[in-house]
């Protein structure tokens, strides 16, 4: 028996000693050859472009967005929806198969504009409160809207709170051809505690009571319930997650851990401590400069928070209000999740401050109403409030384009013109880094690699 103990201990030992030698083999993640052009990287069959066909941008100057110089007399060649090549004329051959090319000698070729906070199926029109709503009155109103906004350059579009599962027809509509639009990312239902934003029973500004005395988001309450309604927003194909203040700690980190468990980005639309809760507890990006602490823009450098400010829809309510909505000048009234005072130089300044931190800021603009007279104009003014806020122009271009690309979590695909990136691009009559204004001089729209503006 004792012999016996002894060849178990040292065949444990030597067992022991094997295991604790051995070299530890590192485990690398393969990237997966093709998947979905969106942030929820589903696996696809690999695709063959080889007989797509092949568009050429040729004598146009180039600003590929990765922030070097413009490049005069360029050529960028596109197959399918994918870009080729770019670079100048000398060393970028045209193709002799190409089956269209595009002459943009004195026009300026850039990367598609980004838009990281829409909401497809707000208002618009005039009497608005005179019809009823619902999923397919708000799916027309957002196919207008993706027209305005393809026309104006913007070829991405991150939907940020939708009625049901617009947003998401909505993107399958442009991915199949079915309407013109821009590629759209999107978040479902505001994800919020009972009563929060999202879930109020009187509408913001007007106090006009909601049917049913409930918002859209339905409210959850408790970490497990904001668990489960994050579980429910990938389960219904949700590019992104979006949360709404308030909500207790537990509540806020619960739904951010259970997004990024399933590799889902979170956006959150909040305000004073719900803000520096979220981003602790690593939320992607905070939507609206609204009554951010001191410590918001320290702690956004600190985590990796990226910014979208939308300043124009705040300064819309203290420059007139929404007039067709019934909604006054001033600020939020009636409205029990918004209850601080709007300031556009607060704004500016925080916008100022986490820029010189080097927090990453994204264009976004969160029109409410008013959408067929305030599209695309409010995307401009947008860049010239963060114009406002002390960024340059090439910092406002590069919010636009590149940086708001990996906001989006997308800046593999988009965000510049490159070899490889999808081919989505912007021709302009003037140059945009001597003056924003330019990017309204619209002559080319490529989105997917077609032609869907030609003027």
């Amino acid at each position: 028996m004792a012999d016996r103990r002894m060849v178990r201990a040292w065949v444990s030992g030597m067992l022991g000693a094997v295991v604790l030698s051995s070299p530890v083999v590192a485990q690398t993640k393969r990237a997966i050859p093709e998947t979905t052009d969106d942030v929820r990287r589903i696996p696809i069959p690999p695709i063959d472009r080889s007989r797509e066909p092949i568009l050429v941008l040729t004598g146009g100057t180039l600003i590929d967005g990765r922030g070097g110089a413009p490049i005069a007399n360029a050529v960028v060649v596109t197959q399918g929806d994918r870009i080729l090549a770019a670079g100048p004329a000398a060393s970028t051959p045209v193709p002799a198969n190409a089956a269209r090319t595009i002459d943009a000698t004195g026009m300026f070729v850039m990367p598609g504009l980004i838009d990281l906070h829409i909401h497809f199926t707000q208002q618009r029109g005039p009497n608005m409160g005179a019809y009823s709503d619902g999923p397919a009155a708000a799916a027309i109103r957002g196919t207008a809207l993706a027209s305005q906004l393809v026309d104006a350059g913007i070829t991405a579009a991150r939907d940020v709170g939708t009625m049901d599962d617009v947003a998401l027809r909505i993107k399958e509509a442009v991915d199949r051809g079915i309407i013109r639009g821009p590629r759209v990312m999107w978040s479902g239902r505001i994800i919020s505690s009972t009563s929060g934003h999202g879930d109020e029973v009187t509408s913001t500004a007007t106090g006009r009571q909601k049917p049913g005395l409930g918002g859209a988001s339905h409210g959850n309450n408790g970490p497990w319930e904001w668990r489960a309604a994050v579980r429910e927003q990938v389960r219904v194909l949700a590019d992104w997650i979006k949360l709404g203040a308030p909500g207790d700690q537990e509540e806020i980190a619960a739904a951010i851990d259970e997004a990024h468990s399933l590799g889902v980005p979170v956006a959150i639309d909040s305000y004073g401590k719900y803000t520096d809760w979220a981003i602790a507890a690593g939320v992607d990006t905070l939507e609206h400069p609204l009554d951010m602490s001191d410590q918001a823009v320290p702690l956004m450098k600190k985590h990796g928070t990226a910014f979208v400010p939308t300043i124009g829809a705040f300064d819309n309510l203290l420059e007139g209000g929404y007039p067709t909505a019934g909604i006054p000048t001033g600020g939020f009234y009636h409205t029990h999740s918004r209850r601080f005072v709007i300031d556009q130089g607060d704004h500016l300044k925080r916008v100022a401050e986490a820029h010189r931190a080097g927090v990453p800021i994204g264009v976004g603009t969160d029109i409410p109403f008013e959408n067929e007279v305030r599209y695309p104009d409010a995307y401009f003014r947008e860049l010239d409030y963060l114009r406002q806020a002390g960024m340059s122009n090439a910092d406002v271009l590069a919010s636009a384009t590149r940086v708001g690309a990996t906001i989006m979590r997308m800046g593999d695909k988009l965000g510049t013109v490159e070899p490889g990136k999808i081919a989505d691009l912007l021709v302009v009559g003037a140059n945009p880094l001597a003056d924003l204004k330019n990017l309204r001089q619209v002559r080319y729209v490529v989105a997917d690699g077609k032609i869907v503006v030609a003027r």
